[in-house]
């Protein structure tokens, strides 16, 4: 008869269950490690408090009183890193100095056993009783290091292979910290670079408002002295002159529509500085001409050029306005073969100054219209829905290819080459623009309360930047029918108005 234990227990169940219980603990401890590793690191972003968190927790955890992280970042102006507890000032120096020259020496590519410490590093071999190394990247790497436990007990295998899932823990959270540098980095950068648009933009406004008023005087001036000059002469000159000098007033007059929802000083500048040397100027105009009244001329001048000339809104019927606006705009694409569309249902009114209206609807027909070859299909259509007033605008054109799609409200970013314009009339095909026009519209939507939103498949025939369009369906080689080309891509603009009083 087998020998039983006082509960009756055979002496080897006995062993075997303690066996059991005691890996089980040692596996609970091992997963409370990780957790507790796990959640110190979570959020973390800061590289220094990354190491340092992380090794307090591991010598808790360990029931170490010494140890260390070295890391070395490529990257950073400083790149050795230092995190130690338990050790004197001069060891830990010594300890930086040689896991630096291994870490550049490539010395310890992964995790490594005190055994394999190479015997150029004396103090590594004598300070540790446990050492792993990891790899964040290829400018990123370091070691940890760990004293003998206080139990004085040896590292064993359990351990190594704790400490080595706990090494990956953090070679995740440094990964994690350095992508939210580099975002943030990238973000900052973007918004000086952003902050020095704007500002270039808004010398720009101010630069041409008064030089183009010149021009645009001044070329009147010229007309009238050239009258008795034959036509034939100067009139191409002139055409083309007016013509370049009026491109740049649309120009001045989108970037000042994009610049209007910051504050414009300009006008209350010259202004104020006005109103402080009037009386001085009126006695001096007084003593030379005998004109006092320059004073005012002077300060209506300074309104017509630089004062902020934000409509009041109006309640608008949106159908109406359309057919309006269109019967305005059809001579200036006269030129053009377009297939064009309309389907307008009466509407309620919309709250919105005619202006800005004028500008947005003008600047998506044109866009479509440029954007479309010749023989090809533009729908315009006005609807009302319970809550708003909705105007669409669907081209059967080219389309937008797909890197360009996010950033099409940005501002200054044309879909085409900049200098295809100079060479075209508005309204021609593919004739582009500034890429202002749209970032126009977009602040516009968000100054009186619209939506405006874009979906657009590019022609899967010409898929590329550099495939080009002919401008012409018949001319397509790939299209044997209008119905080809209209079904092939195109771009749909859609705005929706709230209705007045909703």
């Amino acid at each position: 008869m087998a020998n039983r234990n006082d509960n009756g227990v055979p002496p080897d169940s006995t062993s075997e269950s303690e066996a059991a219980q005691s890996e089980l603990d040692l596996r609970l401890f091992h997963l409370k490690t990780l957790y507790d590793v796990s959640r110190e690191l979570l959020g973390v972003v800061d590289t220094q408090l990354i190491l340092k968190n992380f090794l307090l927790m591991t010598l808790g955890n360990f029931g170490v009183a010494e140890g260390f992280i070295v890391a070395h970042d490529a990257k950073s102006p400083n790149p050795g890193i230092m995190v130690g507890f338990g050790f004197q000032d001069d060891a830990l120096e010594l300890l930086k100095s040689e896991s630096l020259q291994a870490l550049d020496g490539h010395i310890f590519q992964d995790a490594i056993g005190i055994n394999e410490i190479p015997e150029d590093y004396p103090s590594l071999k004598q300070d540790l009783a446990c050492f792993v190394a990891f790899i964040v990247d290829e400018e990123f790497k370091g070691i940890v290091g760990l004293g003998p436990k206080i139990t004085d007990e040896p590292y064993g295998e359990d351990d190594k292979n704790l400490l080595e899932t706990l090494k990956n823990n953090l070679v995740v959270a440094l990964k994690n910290a350095r992508t939210t540098a580099a975002l943030k980095e990238a973000y900052e950068e973007v918004s000086i670079l952003n902050r020095a648009k704007d500002k270039l933009i808004n010398h720009l406004a101010h630069e041409l408002k008064t030089p183009l008023a010149v021009l645009l005087t001044s070329l009147r001036l010229i007309k009238k002295q050239l009258k008795p000059v034959p036509v034939e002469k100067w009139q191409r000159t002139m055409q083309r002159a007016d013509k370049n000098l009026r491109r740049l007033l649309e120009m001045e007059a989108e970037v000042e529509d994009i610049i209007k929802k910051s504050e414009l000083k300009v006008h209350h500048n010259l202004n104020r500085l006005l109103d402080q040397c009037a009386d001085e100027l009126e006695t001096l105009i007084a003593e030379e001409f005998g004109e006092t009244a320059v004073v005012a001329r002077i300060r209506n001048r300074i309104d017509g050029i630089f004062r902020p000339t934000d409509a009041l809104p109006e309640n608008i019927h949106l159908d109406q306005f359309v057919k309006e606006q269109l019967s305005k705009l059809t001579p200036s694409f006269s030129h053009r073969t377009i297939e064009l569309k309309v389907d307008t249902q009466t509407t309620a009114g919309i709250h919105i100054p005619t202006e800005p209206l004028q500008k947005i609807f003008a600047g998506l027909l044109k866009n479509a219209i440029e954007n479309t070859p010749d023989e090809g299909r533009i729908e315009i259509r006005v609807t009302t829905t319970p809550q708003n007033v909705e105007l669409k605008i669907t081209d059967a054109g080219v389309g937008i290819i797909e890197e360009d799609r996010r950033h099409i409200f940005e501002g200054f970013f044309p879909t085409q080459e900049v200098s295809r314009y100079s060479s075209k009339t508005p309204f021609d095909f593919n004739a582009g623009g500034r890429g202002a026009d749209l970032l126009r519209m977009k602040i516009f939507s968000e100054r009186f309360n619209f939506r405006l939103d874009m979906l657009s498949t590019r022609c899967r025939y010409i898929p590329g930047h550099n495939d080009d369009c002919p401008g012409r369906i018949s001319d397509c080689r790939f299209c044997q029918s209008p119905r080809d080309c209209h079904t092939s891509g195109g771009t749909t603009f859609k705005a929706l108005f709230p209705i007045s009083g909703s």
